[in-house]
């Protein structure tokens, strides 16, 4: 898919009053010569006085999503107007003193449209911006001390310094960034499972020769945004809270935080009448290296940034569904990165981006789900999967021996889990006007199969611009027998994704085999039907137990028991002696990947690798103990691992943590699958568990 470029060309584009005060200001031109004319007449006219970099344009590209809560998969939201804003605001700081981050209030806020575009049907989009507008945000940050860095959002690094979990140096094997199981359930419960998946993918990119570049863009993704509000005094929360009811008390409770922020800092009231508690800015790093008060003032904060509009209830006009993304761009950056816009809940986001113009001869077919192919190409060994039996073949495939580093074996077995749209060939019988999509249902792997039935229910958005550039929404939907009308509505756009069948939520049907037919019809009678596909479903998650004991020698009985939730303690005397632990991690999964055990230490002295049964060690020295399924059927496996923990080492918390995997993937080109060389080889672990014990080591 194409990414939507600006509307207009950028060096044709007329100046308002904002842009040419910049550019009069960086210029040394008047003003009054700049407003009303565009770039390029203004480039002519004035080339031997104004440097000519100041012309030049920065490309500034992104996509526009909506997150799903339940899921938090992001879909792309197709046909919005982005519009890039010159943006002077006035800042109230908040910068409380028990918290790491900084707050910033809007007020006494003008904007001026400078860019445009529309995203595409995959919600990407591109914008010029021009480079004096650039130059002026970063003159401005430069001359005031500090301020670069306090208007910093947090990013991923941040949050892992926040939480201690950067160490320097770093622990064996040598890795400041490498998480524990226990690490890692500390940062899915601190910024979302989101942030741990991110992490999680780190872990492959710590060995001489990864790409240094994609793990540092991956630490500097920002992942508190807007969503983690003002830890604001009581007086203030109560406006906050009266001033959500639309009345006379309500703006009372706000009038009055207002007056109460003017004493802070000695500004009329007037001043702040655009002040609202309830719209922040922020999180961002707050500024340590001066000391500043809790309220602090900023006036004429200049920066570019981004609104999105989009007909979100079909009247022909744009609601807004996105704004006032302030220092959303690190504008200094040499090489800007994608931005991404988080869309409010009432934007119309799509399925995700699907491939276009799908092959079709003169028979009914499954073609794809997702993005990958399910109708073989007649080779076995890049084949990504086996129609007959459902399962992904290069994906997750089971290795030559227990180590994640070892070979891969083909042909794998993962099956897929979540929503699934399916994409095909349903325009290949002149005489029929309808199909639909039927299933079988085997829960015993494929050895008898129940009735066919068709899907019900199943619909999906599909969009398109109308002849007048307005977003138009389709919802195909069934009849009572399942049949779908081939035809869409006419118009002078096709509608996209092109080629969906059904749009497949694999979640709300029992974990089995399904085998899928394409029938076309007229009438309700069936003309042609496509060659059967098989799709093996697993959404469930992994079981995990896990024990430990511990002795003061390593063939000991192991009587002392460590149990989860009791405030275990273990008293290794008051002249510390040697423990030894045993650990039991007892894995299964109806298609089991991995399973890895951990030991976590406190920092000052670590666990010790005695020996282990049921796998084995991740490297020399390593306290990861780990197992990789070797066979389609091995989907059950218990490690047993002594570690010791020398009398040296402090007094605190430790523990012990696994994480078992599951085999299931999903194909829809959220994880990149697709992307990969050769595509569909690599090995996601999007359904897993991290069981953990934590216990306290006493002198005593």
């Amino acid at each position: 898919m194409t990414t939507k470029q600006s509307t207009q060309d950028p060096v044709q584009m007329k100046l308002g009053p904002k842009q040419a005060q910049r550019l009069a200001a960086i210029s040394g031109l008047d003003a009054k010569q700049l407003v009303n004319h565009s770039i390029a007449e203004i480039a002519e006219r004035h080339k031997y006085l104004v440097d000519p970099q100041l012309f030049f344009f920065r490309r500034v590209c992104g996509k526009v999503v909506k997150t799903d809560p339940a899921t938090g998969i992001q879909y792309p939201v197709p046909f919005a107007t982005v519009e890039v804003q010159d943006t002077d605001c006035s800042l109230l700081g908040y910068f409380p003193s028990h918290s790491p981050w900084a707050w910033y209030f809007p007020f006494a806020c003008h904007r001026e449209v400078i860019a445009t575009a529309k995203t595409d049907a995959c919600g990407n989009f591109c914008v010029w911006v021009p480079r004096w507008d650039i130059d002026w945000v970063l003159r401005w940050r430069l001359e005031r001390h500090c301020y670069p860095i306090i208007f910093k959002r947090p990013d991923l690094a941040d949050l892992l310094r926040e939480l201690r979990l950067i160490r320097w140096p770093p622990p064996p094997p040598g890795d400041p960034f490498r998480l524990t199981g226990v690490d890692r359930l500390r940062v899915a419960n601190a910024l979302g499972a989101d942030a741990a998946r991110k992490l999680d993918a780190l872990s492959s990119e710590t060995q001489p020769g990864a790409d240094l570049f994609r793990r540092t863009t991956s630490l500097a993704t920002q992942v508190l945004d807007q969503r983690l509000a003002p830890p604001l005094p009581a007086e203030l929360q109560h406006a906050v809270t009266r001033s959500a009811h639309a009345d006379k008390e309500g703006a009372m409770a706000m009038d009055a935080a207002r007056n109460n922020l003017g004493a802070k800092v000695h500004l009329d009231t007037k001043a702040l009448s655009g002040i609202d508690l309830r719209r922040y800015i922020g999180p961002f790093v707050r500024c340590v290296t001066t000391l500043v008060p809790e309220w602090q003032p900023i006036f004429d904060v200049p920066d570019i940034t981004f609104r999105v509009l989009q007909d979100v209830d079909g009247d022909g006009t744009e609601e807004q569904i996105y704004g006032e993304s302030y220092f959303q761009v690190r504008w200094d950056a040499t090489n800007i990165g994608p931005v991404t816009l988080e869309a409010s809940p009432i934007a119309k986001a799509g399925l995700r981006c699907m491939p276009g113009g799908i092959p079709c001869a003169d028979q009914p077919a499954i073609v794809l789900a997702g993005w990958m192919p399910v109708k073989p190409a007649g080779d076995p060994a890049t084949d990504p999967f086996d129609p007959a039996t459902g399962y992904g073949r290069l994906t997750n495939r089971p290795h030559v021996s227990d180590a994640f580093s070892a070979a891969s074996v083909t042909p794998g077995a993962a099956p897929l889990y979540g929503t699934v749209a399916l994409l095909g060939c349903n325009k290949t019988d002149p005489s029929a006007n309808q199909y639909r999509v039927v299933y079988e249902y085997s829960d015993d792997d494929g050895a008898s199969w129940s009735t066919p039935v068709p899907f019900l229910g199943l619909t999906w958005p599909l969009y398109r611009l109308d002849g007048a550039g307005n977003l138009e929404i389709h919802y195909p939907h069934a009849d009572s027998d399942g049949w779908y009308s081939i035809a869409l509505p006419a118009g002078p756009n096709p509608w996209l994704p092109e080629d969906v069948l059904i749009d497949w939520p694999t979640g709300s049907f029992a974990g089995g085999k399904y085998r899928l037919t394409l029938q076309l019809g007229n009438g309700g009678a069936v003309t042609s039907s496509s060659a059967p596909v098989t799709f093996a479903i697993d959404n469930s998650s992994p079981l995990a137990v896990l024990d430990a004991a511990w002795d003061f020698s390593a063939s000991g009985s192991f009587g002392n028991s460590i149990v989860p939730g009791t405030c275990p303690v273990v008293r290794r005397g008051t002249a510390p002696q040697d423990v030894y632990f045993r650990v039991t991690l007892q894995a299964s999964a109806k298609h089991l990947r991995s399973v890895d055990l951990a030991a976590n230490d406190c920092g000052v002295g670590h666990f010790e690798f005695v020996s282990g049964t049921g796998g084995v060690q991740s490297g020399p020295g390593s306290v990861e103990y780990q197992h990789w399924h070797t066979s389609v059927g091995d989907n059950s496996q218990t490690l047993t691992v002594i570690y010791k923990l020398p009398a040296t080492s402090a007094e605190g918390t430790y523990g012990f943590s696994g994480e078992v995997s599951g085999r299931a993937f999903n194909p829809s080109g959220g994880d990149g699958g697709q992307l990969q060389t050769p595509p569909w080889q690599y090995n996601p672990d999007d359904v897993r568990i991290y069981p953990n014990i934590e216990f306290s080591v006493i002198n005593a």
